[in-house]
């Protein structure tokens, strides 16, 4: 991407870094250097076009044994078990945990979870008749739960108003209420996961793009092209559960396998981009990982936009500063100890993308947003 102020957030270096004439060696993520280069500059349909280009052609796995065996690098967690989006319970501790390989389910039908794990698509393998390469490809088919697995069947995701069954690790089965999908039941994943689902769909939507009559219509998506309400509800998730350490070393182990990466984990901004009221033809990007502290609404605005804190400020060391697309500081506020909401007057801006980079002693992180 050319020019500008390029917002960096690097998980692993705990630290923005704000690079002018934009210049990135991707240290963070692990993707060769230029992997993305044909994508720099573009927003909206093209940019999807360009990264289909980028990560359709990779190498198809056999879906035995060659699923079972890459999950031993893709999907294992910090103690050694396997990493289940279905049953862990981040920061807390799951009902069970299985053993890659003893636990593998061979034939048997649990009737209660913790039996087994199997091999589940996340994007349903019956709305795309199984082909290949969709069927194998690691960035759709996770391990987990058989039982929970079971349940979900080819249920999309959503939002459950009312629980009819709800599992150990909090996620759930009923109807959904997210505005504008069509009724029927769906399956809600564990907020923790959400995100991961949400990026999962946007590399399928990309990936798959050329693939479309391969694709049946459903309730998430026409073909392969998601839904606006999906769309929505997936932005969302992606916004409020953004990119983990596990999905940063689950892409860079799918690539060191497939031959290709999600774009939408290296580049979270993408999404917005082509999905969103983001704008990457502007050569500033803003990757936003790690636990975000602080969110803003309404988005977009006009008078102004309210900055609301997870929790209060504990000195005056925090600095607001607001600038504009080219890079230049619009103004620049210290918000009173103990606030936890700061309103950002907007009436002398001009309409367009802006950036709120929130700073304290220990943390320092930027959002975007935009003044109609």
């Amino acid at each position: 991407m050319a020019g500008g102020i390029y917002p960096y957030f690097c998980p692993h270096m705990k630290k923005l870094i704000l690079v002018v004439a934009l210049t990135c060696s991707y240290i963070c993520y692990g993707q060769p250097t230029g992997y993305y280069s044909s994508a720099n500059g573009l927003s909206g349909q093209p940019l999807r076009v360009a990264l289909m280009g980028i990560i359709r052609a990779h190498t198809a796995l056999s879906y035995t044994p060659g699923l079972w065996n890459a999950y031993y690098t893709t999907d294992t967690n910090t103690d050694g078990k396997l990493w289940d989006v279905y049953s862990d319970i981040p920061g807390g501790t799951p009902a069970y945990e299985y053993t890659l390989g003893t636990s593998q389910c061979s034939g048997s039908s649990p009737t209660a979870e913790g039996g087994c794990y199997n091999r589940e698509h996340t994007w349903p393998q019956s709305k795309f008749g199984s082909a290949a390469p969709m069927q194998t490809d690691l960035f759709i088919v996770y391990p987990t739960d058989y039982y929970v697995n079971s349940n979900r069947g080819d249920l999309p995701y959503g939002v459950v108003g009312t629980a009819t069954k709800t599992f150990t690790n909090h996620s759930k089965i009923g109807n959904n209420t997210y505005t504008g999908a069509p009724s029927g039941n769906c399956y809600e994943p564990n907020d923790s996961f959400k995100g991961d689902l949400a990026r999962n769909y946007f590399y399928v939507s990309t990936c798959y793009r050329n693939d479309s009559a391969t694709f049946v219509s459903w309730e998430m998506a026409s073909q392969v092209n998601l839904e606006p309400w999906a769309i929505q509800m997936l932005l969302e998730w992606h916004h409020n559960d953004p990119v983990s350490k596990k999905e940063i070393d689950r892409n860079n182990a799918v690539y060191a396998i497939q031959g290709n990466r999600n774009p939408f984990i290296d580049h979270p901004e993408y999404a917005d981009c082509i999905w969103g009221t983001g704008d990457c033809s502007t050569g500033i990007s803003l990757v936003a990982n790690g636990t975000t502290t602080c969110s803003l609404y309404p988005n977009p605005a006009r008078n102004e936009v309210i900055v609301t804190l997870k929790r209060p400020i504990d000195d005056n060391s925090a600095t607001i500063k607001v600038w504009n697309i080219t890079g230049q500081v619009s103004y620049s506020i210290v918000p009173e100890a103990g606030s936890t909401k700061i309103a950002l007057p907007l009436s002398g801006l001009s309409k367009g993308v802006y950036f709120m980079q929130f700073t304290t002693a220990t943390s320092s992180e930027v959002q975007k947003f935009v003044v109609e």
